[in-house]
Order: structure tokens, then sequence, then C-alpha cells
């Protein structure tokens, strides 16, 4: 058993189901799966916060129409505000307090005690930053003024309260360029810092390179080098997140690989809530998602005693279960490492070259000279906003506002108009399918089955071709046919 020091306070109840309300005879039922579940250091409940998580749950979130985010095997944005309150409530157990006991001298012995502790990796440098800690500082003080309403004490933290704390003002420039005031409640005892920026670029061509020949120099099983080519494929290919990555299932790659124009089914995650979208996609990322399916993932799940598969796509090796979104992370962390890249490279920057080249190419299709037209086709086309949105998963215009800037300044002097980008995108999907073909035929792949693999790549190669044979029409209908890529 964990120690009470260390053991993690929360863990995410994946069916819960929770009384909403009863009207006309009829009882109404509020989905709750995902949410934390709190506890003290001992194990015993902590109700409180458990009343926090559900307030919480009912709290609106990106969109508005919903409540917090609960996705994911760690409880989402919810799961965070666990995360963030866990070192009050340790604090508050070993002091034997009730939340309501606190006053603002013991709130500044909570923050100055986390502010102290060093890393358990290197003792020289502290545990938090002072970045993480403001955030900490302020999770707990949101939770501490629920507390104050539910104890009929609303002035509890407040500038005269038990825990003192001042309102302030700050300025936001949102990415559509608007100026928007917001407060926030300080506490002296926190350090102010800049907001944080984050300052990820596209992932390039030479890097993906470089992760690829990681996965097949790394020396792991068969299993997990056809998982990750087929993760690295996902990635570059589709523009999703991890999460997104991580809830696709197999029904997905076979209804795709079943249609003459194959559309993957996404999860859409971070608009308040899952939704799904459609993306086109291209028959030979589909047809390394089978290999995977057919070769390794049914072998795994012949010994599953999870009960009835689960349908997800990606498995763990040796148990089956679905692979977190987390495990996404550690994957591309550990290709990295091995590839020897020194600078950042994480899944979410293949997100970013998606979507940059898929702006290139809409400026070179519709023939975009300002970034000031693009927008207003984003804000005035209602059909070509559906499109965009439907392809990134993102919430509104302002939203892909760095994208159309990076897009422009790629094509800073760019005057060349590619007459047939499906054409060569489609060619150039294939030919880095044959390369890693002729690697395995490289490292003993048996000559029948290369010829034979070989021959269905071309054969998949021309219905692509076929399917995205230009008409002419340089809408947006024409990148629908076939995935983009574009080189970085």
């Amino acid at each position: 058993m964990k120690n009470e020091k260390t053991r993690k306070l929360f863990s995410v109840l994946p069916d819960l189901k929770l009384f909403g309300h009863r009207a006309l005879g009829k009882t109404e039922i509020k989905e709750s799966g995902g949410l934390p579940f709190i506890t003290w250091p001992n194990g015993a409940p902590c109700s409180m916060a458990n009343l926090y998580m559900l307030a919480l749950r009912d709290r609106p979130g990106r969109g508005r129409s919903r409540g917090m985010s609960r996705d994911g095997g760690q409880g989402g944005t919810i799961g965070v505000y666990a995360t963030k309150i866990s070192p009050l409530i340790r604090f508050c157990f070993d002091q034997n307090l009730d939340f309501i006991q606190l006053n603002d001298q013991l709130f500044t012995k909570l923050i100055v005690s986390l502010r102290k502790e060093k890393s358990p990796d290197n003792p020289s440098i502290p545990a938090r930053t002072e970045t993480t800690l403001l955030e900490i500082g302020r999770a707990c003080i949101d939770f501490l003024q629920f507390v104050g309403r539910f104890y009929g004490e609303p002035q509890f933290v407040s500038e005269e309260g038990s825990i003192r704390v001042t309102e302030k003002e700050f300025l936001v420039t949102t990415r559509g360029g608007r100026t928007i005031k917001r407060t926030f409640l300080h506490h002296h005892s926190l350090t102010i810092v800049g907001r944080r920026h984050h300052t990820r670029d596209p992932m390039t061509l030479e890097d993906i390179k470089a992760l690829r020949a990681a996965v097949n120099s790394i020396g792991s099983s068969r299993h997990i080098q056809l998982r990750r080519n087929m993760m690295l494929s996902l990635y570059e290919h589709t523009g999703a997140r991890r999460g997104e990555i991580a809830n696709i299932r197999v029904n997905d790659i076979q209804n795709a690989l079943s249609m003459k124009k194959p559309m993957l089914r996404l999860i859409t995650l971070k608009v308040g809530g899952p939704s799904e979208r459609l993306i086109p996609i291209s028959r030979a990322v589909l047809t390394e998602a089978k290999k995977y399916i057919e070769m390794a993932r049914k072998k795994t799940m012949r010994g599953y005693k999870g009960g009835k598969d689960h349908g997800f796509l990606m498995v763990q090796e040796v148990t089956g279960k679905p692979l977190a979104k987390y495990t996404l992370t550690s994957e591309i962390s550990a290709l990295r490492e091995h590839a020897g890249i020194e600078h950042q490279a994480c899944g979410h920057m293949f997100r970013h070259a998606f979507i940059t080249n898929l702006f290139v190419l809409l400026i070179k299709r519709h023939k975009f000279k300002h970034k000031d037209e693009f927008r207003n086709a984003l804000i005035n086309s209602a059909k070509f906003i559906t499109d965009v949105m439907m392809w990134t998963g993102q919430q509104s215009p302002s939203s892909v506002e760095r994208y159309i800037n990076l897009a422009f300044a790629r094509l800073d002097g760019y005057e060349e108009t590619v007459a047939s980008v499906h054409i060569i995108r489609t060619n150039r999907i294939y030919d880095r399918a044959e390369e890693e073909l002729l690697e395995e035929l490289q490292k003993g792949l048996p000559v029948p089955e290369y010829t034979l693999r070989l021959n269905e790549l071309k054969r998949q190669r021309d219905e692509d071709l076929k399917a995205g044979v230009s008409t002419g029409d340089e809408s947006l209908d024409d990148l629908r046919k076939t995935f983009f890529e574009e080189g970085s």
C-alpha cells in the first residue's frame, strides 16, 4: 500500500449516474462518468471535496452549454482541479482541521511549505515552479470559496475574510484581436507570474522521419512497433488531438475502409463536451491500422481478461486494455529521446503542422492574397467555416488565428499555383509507404509477401488518385476526397 504522504487522493468513477430531477412522473438522470472521487490521505471519503466535484460537474466549460470536461482516464478538466486541491486536503488532514477552520495564516503556511518542497529527482531545484504554485493556489481559493458558501459564510474568502484575497484585473487579447478585461482573486502568499505562452511550432518533416526511424531501431516488440508506426501516421494525417486518437475504435477503421471515399470518425474534444466529426483519410493509413488490428491487436485480445472486447483501436500489449492518451505522450517522448531530438517534439505539434498545411492549401486553392480575406471567409461563409471546423475540430474562427499567421508566413513571397495538389500529395504518401516496405524487405521480409504488399499498395494509390480526379472546382469539396498532406 502506498504511503499516505504520496498516494493519489482521487480515482475516476467511469460509469457514474446521478439524479437530475423528476418531472411529469419521470426521473431524469445526469450522466457523470469520469467524475473524480476524492479521499483523505487515509482513504476515507472527503465529502466536502466530492461536493465540490459535483459543483464543477455543472459549471460551464468550453462551449458554455455543457459542464467541464471529464474525458480521459484522469477526469479531464475536473480531474485537474482534483489534483490541484490535493495539497490542501493533505495539509488539513495533517493539521487535523476542517476546511472552514482555515485562516489566512494557515493558508500562507500551506503555500510556503509547497514552495519549499524539493524535486525528488533533483533536490537542488524546487518541486514546483511559481507558475504551478500559482495554479494550485488559485484552485484552492476557488475550492475554499465553495466551502464558505456551503457553510453560509460567503465572506470566508474575501478582502476582510478569514482568508484574505484581493481582486485584480488583467487584459487578454483574443486570437481574433479583441481585448477583454478579466478579474481574478489573488492571495499575498502567491507570486503573480506572466501568462504562460504555448510556443510549440509545427512538427517538421525531418523530425517525423527521425521519429519513424526511431520506431524501427528502438528494439521493441512487433506489437509495439506496429502500434507506434500507426500512431505516428494517425497523428500526421488526421491533425487529431491525443485524446481523439486514443478514442478511435476498430469499427471506425473498418467503416472508413468500406467507403468509396474514406472518412474517419473522430470524437472531437475541447469544445465543451464530446461530439463527432468525419475527416477524409487515405487508404494507406487505414491499411496500416488494419495491419495492426490483424497482426498485433487480435493476438493480444485473445488473452484479454476484461470480458467483451472494448473496441478501442490501440491497446496495451500484455493486458489488452485501451491505451490512455497519456501513454501516447510517453510514446512520443521515448521516440524523441531515442532519435536524439534535443528540441521540443510532441504529439500536439503534429496537429499544428496538419492545420498549418491545410491552411496553406486553402490559401492556394482560393487564391487569398491577405490574412483579412481568409478571416472574412471564415466569418462570412457558413459552408467554409463548417468545412474548416470539421477538418480541425476547432470551436470558432478566432481559435485558428495562429494557423492563419503561420500559413501566410510560410507563403510569404510564394506565387506559384499548384495545379494538382491532390496528385502530389497522394504520390508523396505512397512513396513514403513504399520506402517503409523496402526497409522491411531489407530486414528479412519474405519476397513473396513484399511483392503482394507492394502490389496492394499500388492498387490503393490508384484508387486514391482516381477518387481525387479534379473536376475544376476549387472549393473545399475537392479536399474531402482524400486527407491533406503538404510538405512542411
